[in-house]
């Protein structure tokens, strides 16, 4: 048995109805992109496999944050700019080394080298520059925190915040778990 939340506006004489929310009382848990929510706890999904999950008598506090998808920002940035930063040097310490005649690969004239050192260094610049770029890549999560610390459980990457906001609705009148959507309004977005 479930009911229906409607929105109704008044717009110069006509009445506007909008569906904002099902509640049913007989579902046992919703789901949206890879989190799913339901009486027992919360659960981050990868299709059918269960990633991550939090029973709901550990949770203390839930949040909807819009951040960087690294698990360790900080730790990603080191590792990124210390690849990036060995790779240039290298690259540049290979290219002054082949141009005064002192290059690791001696080869007969007329046979083919594979540049294996440069292309090593090109990878490791790569490398460090995708790291350094998904530091800046955000995307929507609910910040969880237990009694054990504190979980991130991520959405997909091309999620709309009107459904995710419906979403949460849905997880705080069906299963009465408190989600601070504060990002909304620092965002600017109507919550």
């Amino acid at each position: 048995m479930g009911y229906y939340i409607y929105l109704v506006m008044l717009d110069a004489g006509h009445t506007i109805k909008r569906l904002l929310l099902v509640v049913d009382s007989d579902i046992n848990s919703i789901r949206y992109s890879k989190v799913e929510i339901s009486d027992s706890g919360i659960i981050e999904r990868n299709g059918n496999s269960i990633v991550i999950t939090i029973p709901r008598e550990q949770i203390r506090q839930i949040k909807l944050c819009y951040d960087t998808m690294a698990k360790n920002p900080f730790c990603q940035y080191f590792l990124g700019f210390t690849l990036l930063s060995l790779g240039l040097i290298g690259l540049l310490v290979t290219f002054f080394a082949g141009v005064h005649g002192n290059s690791p690969a001696h080869a007969e004239p007329g046979t083919f080298v594979f540049p294996l050192v440069p292309a090593a260094l090109w990878l490791m610049i790569g490398a460090g520059i995708w790291l350094l770029m998904g530091i800046f890549r955000a995307r929507y999560h609910l910040w969880i925190y237990t009694e054990t610390g504190i979980r991130k459980i991520v959405f997909d990457k091309t999620v709309d915040i009107g459904e995710i906001r419906q979403f949460i609705r849905k997880a705080q009148v069906n299963f009465g778990y408190e989600i601070d959507m504060s990002v909304l309004e620092k965002n600017h977005l109507p919550s």
